[in-house]
């Protein structure tokens, strides 16, 4: 499958700028870029650019062929009305593709990653390692972690005493709300059965905080003026692109590092997740104290009998409570 590309740094710019909710008027590209115009340019760079991989590493001559996780959600993978994919995964792919020197992409669901490494896809994006298999995970486009939003601008990451007695609404049983489960909070949960009403809560100020997953909440956010991203609870987990054959391998990792440097990739990302930065160890929330949970004694230790004496006394004392009672 052929497409228009969306990454000439100007026009990306532009469709980054007004999706992340940022003012930067009227641009005439061609003014921009003076002669040749934009369009020119395009073709120009994809005449010059030759394929840096061979056609014995790819699935299809001359066209990377990705795999998208079949459970990959919205900001990474979204399939429109139509049945058009789009998303984070999506533009990263034509942008590697690009930088392959390869015209033609190919999209293909996938559920097993080694299996359709072995036979139906070049790479599978959105990959992290422990989900590879065999394959090799290189890059870290994205990150996942469970993430925080507020309404108002902070400076993120919030310090864990900014919770304490907040009104906070989640997805009970997800991924993040097990997360926050972790850690000692002061927080009154209010369960939303889907993101969508979460944030709409958040805007009319019924909760104070969401927590969710940071792509999945920074998308839903730059639809709100005044939302903002708070810090993450956890760790952050670098997601990539899984490969199996060597050589391509080595030409995607160098692509990669490419549009990481000259700002494509992060132009990808404002696409969709707005100004969320790119997250690390520096995002986590501060002052977070983890749950603690009482140990049970071993069998046949001190604390086991001082604690089996106490239930004891205490049955005595119940008994004796008892036998005080007139019958009725």
């Amino acid at each position: 499958m052929t497409r228009q590309r969306i990454f000439t740094l100007a026009t990306a710019l532009l469709v980054a700028g007004g999706l992340a909710g940022c003012s930067i008027g009227p641009v005439n590209l061609d003014d921009f870029f003076g002669t040749p115009s934009v369009e020119e340019a395009r073709e120009a760079r994809r005449a010059e650019q030759a394929p840096v991989v061979a056609d014995a590493a790819l699935k299809q001559s001359g066209t990377l062929t990705v795999g998208i996780p079949a459970a990959q959600t919205a900001p990474l993978a979204i399939t429109t009305a139509s049945g058009t994919q789009t998303g984070i995964d999506i533009d990263m792919a034509y942008a590697l593709a690009d930088e392959l020197g390869l015209s033609t992409v190919s999209f293909v669901a996938v559920d097993d990653v080694d299996d359709a490494l072995a036979d139906t896809c070049d790479i599978v994006m959105g990959v992290e390692p422990d989900e590879a298999g065999e394959a090799a995970v290189v890059g870290g486009y994205v990150q996942n972690a469970a993430g925080l939003f507020t309404r108002g601008d902070v400076t993120a990451p919030v310090d864990a005493s900014a919770l304490d007695g907040a009104t906070v609404g989640l997805q009970e049983g997800s991924v993040s709300a097990v997360t926050v489960d972790d850690f000692d909070l002061s927080i009154t949960r209010t369960p939303f059965s889907n993101l969508n009403d979460a944030f709409e809560a958040l805007e009319e100020g019924s909760v104070q905080y969401v927590v969710c997953d940071a792509y999945a909440g920074a998308y839903l956010a730059a639809a709100y003026s005044d939302v903002s991203f708070a810090g993450t609870f956890d760790e952050p987990t670098l997601v990539g692109v899984a490969i199996a054959d060597a050589e391509l391998q080595t030409a995607v990792q160098s692509a990669l590092e490419t549009i990481q440097t000259n700002g494509v990739a992060d132009i990808a990302r404002a696409r969709w997740v707005g100004d969320l930065p790119t997250l690390t160890t520096e995002s986590v929330i501060t002052g977070l104290v983890e749950r603690t949970e009482e140990a049970e004694p071993e069998e046949g230790s001190e604390a086991e009998d001082e604690a089996a004496a106490e239930t004891d006394g205490a049955a005595a004392e119940t008994g004796d409570a008892a036998a005080e009672t007139p019958a009725e």
